[in-house]
């Protein structure tokens, strides 16, 4: 289970890092957006080795800020486990 637990949010990290290079956003304006002031902060969670991760209110402010439903960063649970 925990495994799949790690799959399921690295999936939400790469769908956001996608989505952040996709529009050519770097990792301090969307620290920025997260109301960070060092992009440390994405580096951190995008790196996966810090056990730091995005948060149901970070996503809301990304999906906002990209003009996405916080759905199109989540994976479907089915994708993720496998």
């Amino acid at each position: 289970m925990e495994k799949m637990i790690e799959r399921f949010m690295d999936q939400i990290v790469e769908n956001v890092k996608a989505e952040r290079t996709k529009r050519g956003i770097s990792q301090l304006a969307l620290a920025q957006i997260l109301g960070h002031k060092s992009p440390n902060y994405v580096a951190k969670i995008e790196t996966r080795k810090h056990d730091v991760s995005y948060n149901l209110e970070h996503l809301y402010r990304i999906a906002s800020e990209f003009g996405l439903e916080v759905t199109d960063l989540i994976p479907q649970v089915k994708k993720a486990t496998k």
